[in-house]
C-alpha cells in the first residue's frame, strides 16, 4: 500500500517539462515524412483498397462534409497498440434494421489518427503494415482518414495509435454540448468544418498550461491555413511514460487555462509508451466561411510568389536559448511559439473565395499552408507537387536563430511548432495581403522567392543563407548550379 501511494504521488507531481530534450521539443523529433510516413501511407492506401476505408488528402487538415442546415458533430475516441489489433468499426450501435437505416442516413465517418512510435517502427514497410491492419477493423461505414499524424519517443518500442471519428450530423435539438462531449461539439450553422490532429514532444522549462497552449495552437493552426477560424473547439492528448498518465482533470484544467477564451476544451485523452518523455496535443475542429468543402485546389498562377506572415525560427531560438542559458533568446522564441495565429489567417481568409465563389488568380490567394516540422522543405514538397520549382531568394529568420544553426543545436532551422502561415498568389495579391496585415497581431509579412515553371523542389538562390539555417541543403541545388 504504501509503495502504491508513493507511486501515485510520484505520478501527481509530475509534470510534462520534466526530462524534456530541447533540441527534441516541439516539431522536432517527428516521425521522417519522405523516407518513412509517405511510402507507409502508399503501402496503407494499397492495402485498403476493396474495403469502406480510403485516406483522405495529403493536407493540412481535412474538411467535413456538412449540410446547408444546423450540424452538429458526433464523436468517438480509440486507441489501440499497433501490433495486429485492428480499431473498432465506428459508431457501431448494432445490427438492427433501424441501426443500419441510421447508419445509411449518416455522413461519411472522418477519422483523425496519431501514432506514437518506437524507432522499430521508423521503417515504412513495418509502419504501413501495421496502420492498414488497425485501420482495415473500421471497414463497414464510410470512413475517411481525414488526417494522420505520427511522431517518434526515444527509447520506445512498437507503438500506440489514437484515433477519433468524427461524423456531421443534422442538429435538430440546438447543438448543446454535453458535459461529456461524446455526443456533439456545438452548433456549427452549416459552415464547414475543417479537423486535424497533432501533438509535440514536450517543452523544457515551460509551465503545463504555457505547453498546452503550444500543442493546441499547433493543431489550430493546420485548421487556421484552410480557413477554419471560428467555433474553435479541442480534445486534449496527452502521450506519457508507462505508469506517468496525469488525471485527466488536471490535464483539462492545464488546457482550460492555457488556451486562448474563445476554445471549447472537451474531454481529454491519455495513452502511455514504454519510452521516455511526454507528448502534449490535440485533436481540433473550427469552422469558417471561407473553406473550400469537397473542392480540387485551385491551379496555381502562373507568376506566383510565396509569403510567409512573419520570420522563421522562433523553436530554434527558444531550443538554442535553453541550451545557451540565454533568456533573451528563449523568450523570442516562446513568444513566436505561443502566440495564436487566428488574427493573421483572418486577414488571409479576406482574400480567399466565400462559399461557392469561383476562385480568380488576380483577386485571391491560391495556397495556403504552415511551416511546421518540414521547415521550409515543405514549401518545396508543396510546389513540387505542383509541378512547379520554389526559387527561394530570401530566408527570413527571428535574430538569434542563426546561432541555433550555427551551434546546430538544431539541424534545421526553419523547423518550426505553431509557425507562420505560407501563403502563394499572384504578386498584386500578396501586395494587398501585405498591406492588410499591417498592424495585425503577430504579422511581419516577408516575400521569399517565386515559382518556376519547371525545376528541383527547392532552388536555392539565397547567396548560402539557406546552407547555414539547414544542414541538409548543402546538398541542394542553388542558383546557377548545372546539378
Amino acid at each position: 500500500m504504501a509503495g502504491d501511494r508513493v507511486s501515485r504521488d510520484d505520478r501527481a507531481d509530475r509534470t510534462p517539462a520534466d526530462g524534456a530534450d530541447p533540441t527534441r521539443c516541439g516539431c522536432a523529433g517527428k516521425t521522417p515524412l519522405r523516407r518513412v510516413v509517405l511510402p507507409a501511407r502508399d503501402r496503407v492506401a494499397d492495402a485498403l483498397g476493396g474495403t469502406s476505408v480510403e485516406l483522405g488528402a495529403d493536407a493540412d487538415a481535412a474538411v467535413l462534409p456538412t449540410a446547408d442546415s444546423p450540424t452538429r458533430i458526433e464523436r468517438a475516441t480509440e486507441a489501440v497498440a499497433l501490433d495486429g489489433t485492428p480499431l473498432s468499426v465506428p459508431f457501431d450501435d448494432g445490427d438492427d434494421a433501424h441501426s443500419a437505416a441510421e447508419r445509411d442516413r449518416s455522413a461519411p465517418v472522418v477519422t483523425l489518427a496519431c501514432a506514437v512510435l518506437g524507432d522499430d517502427l521508423a521503417d515504412p514497410d513495418r509502419l504501413g503494415d501495421a496502420l492498414a491492419t488497425a485501420y482495415g477493423g473500421l471497414d463497414g461505414p464510410d470512413v475517411r482518414i481525414g488526417k494522420g499524424h505520427a511522431v517518434q519517443v526515444p527509447g520506445a518500442s512498437g507503438g500506440r495509435l489514437w484515433v477519433e471519428h468524427l461524423r456531421p450530423e443534422p442538429d435538430a435539438g440546438g447543438g448543446a454540448v454535453p458535459d461529456d462531449g461524446s455526443a456533439a461539439d456545438s452548433d456549427y450553422e452549416g459552415r464547414a468544418v475543417a479537423a486535424n490532429v497533432d501533438a509535440v514532444h514536450a517543452f523544457p522549462v515551460l509551465d503545463p498550461p504555457t505547453q498546452a497552449r503550444i500543442a493546441v495552437l499547433n493543431a489550430l493552426n493546420d485548421a487556421h491555413a484552410v480557413g477554419a477560424t471560428v467555433r474553435r473547439t479541442v480534445r486534449p492528448l496527452v502521450a506519457t511514460p508507462h505508469g506517468g498518465e496525469p488525471e485527466p482533470g488536471r490535464v483539462t484544467g492545464w488546457y482550460r487555462e492555457g488556451v486562448p477564451a474563445d476554445v471549447t476544451v472537451l474531454p481529454p485523452s491519455t495513452v502511455s509508451h514504454d519510452g521516455d518523455g511526454w507528448l502534449l496535443g490535440a485533436s481540433v475542429a473550427a469552422a469558417g466561411g471561407h473553406v473550400a468543402e469537397g473542392a480540387t485546389p485551385p491551379a496555381l498562377p502562373g507568376e506566383c510568389e510565396v509569403l510567409l506572415t512573419r520570420p522563421l525560427g522562433g523553436l530554434a531560438c527558444f531550443a538554442r536559448g535553453v541550451v545557451a542559458g540565454e533568456g533573451d533568446r528563449r523568450e523570442r522564441g516562446l513568444a513566436a511559439l505561443r502566440r495564436d495565429t487566428r488574427p493573421v489567417a483572418e486577414a488571409v481568409d479576406s482574400l480567399r473565395p466565400a462559399s461557392g465563389e469561383a476562385f480568380d488568380p488576380a483577386r485571391h490567394v491560391a495556397r495556403v499552408t504552415d511551416v511546421s516540422g518540414e521547415g521550409i522543405a515543405g514549401l518545396g514538397r508543396l510546389a513540387a507537387a505542383e509541378g512547379r520549382s520554389l526559387r527561394l531568394r530570401r530566408l527570413p529568420l527571428l535574430t538569434g536563430a542563426e546561432a541555433a544553426a550555427e551551434a546546430w543545436t538544431v539541424p534545421d532551422a526553419t523547423v518550426e511548432t505553431n509557425g507562420p502561415l505560407a501563403v502563394f498568389a499572384a504578386p498584386a495579391v500578396l501586395g494587398e495581403l501585405a498591406d492588410g496585415l499591417r498592424g495585425v497581431d503577430g504579422a511581419d509579412p516577408r516575400r521569399v522567392g517565386s515559382l518556376d515553371e519547371v525545376g528541383p523542389a527547392i532552388l536555392d538562390a539565397t547567396d548560402g543563407a539557406l546552407a547555414r539555417a539547414v544542414e541538409p541543403a548543402a546538398r541542394w541545388p542553388t542558383a546557377g548550379d548545372s546539378r
